[in-house]
């Protein structure tokens, strides 16, 4: 099955393009994944997630296969079982980073393969699921991205020490992206 997302990141296109491509840190941001470790050019790791009434685990690989850094582009083959036995998955995910108003849009074509007890649900609740991780994944790289470069502090006198913990309000910049925008196409 094919799924098209398109999440907005108010941030540089550059820096999110940089955060897509280091592992360690942006594993972090996808709801309920844990990296593993990395063997040659895969990265190990598992995720967690549900779809309806069930709970699935996944444990595999991702390879990035392709990185186009100029024109913000990577793509990626990624290979999971289930943790209980109860099927396999394999998506071939394409990944553009673009400019938009207020910072940067990434664009994933996702071909995936579901096999076993989860490929029941069929797309519907397959790509709502999607959104709903892929939603959560583009407000922790914009809050990434934020901490990455550091909070400004517009009320600073010259020579003062910034507080410890900011007031979320200080922080300059539009708010995280609310949702997925699944592709009409």
């Amino acid at each position: 099955m094919i799924l098209e997302n398109h999440l907005d990141v108010p941030a540089d296109p550059d820096a999110v393009f940089a955060l897509i491509n280091d592992v360690e840190r942006v594993a972090g941001c996808l709801p309920g994944a844990t990296l593993d470790g990395q063997e040659g050019d895969a990265y190990h790791g598992r995720v967690k997630f549900k779809v309806g009434p069930i709970s699935a685990a996944y444990s595999g690989t991702v390879r990035f296969s392709e990185v186009a850094a100029a024109d913000r582009r990577l793509r990626l083959l990624a290979r999971g079982a289930d943790s209980h036995g109860n099927g396999d998955a394999e998506a071939d995910v394409t990944l553009t980073v673009t400019e938009a108003p207020g910072g940067a849009t990434l664009n994933l074509h996702t071909d995936l393969s579901v096999r076993g007890k989860l490929a029941q649900f069929g797309k519907s609740a397959i790509n709502t699921v999607s959104n709903r991780l892929l939603d959560q994944f583009a407000r922790n790289l914009a809050v990434q991205l934020r901490q990455q470069t550091g909070p400004q502090f517009p009320n600073r006198r010259p020579g003062s020490e910034p507080p410890m913990a900011p007031d979320p309000s200080q922080l300059r910049g539009p708010p995280p992206p609310t949702a997925a925008r699944p592709s009409t196409g």
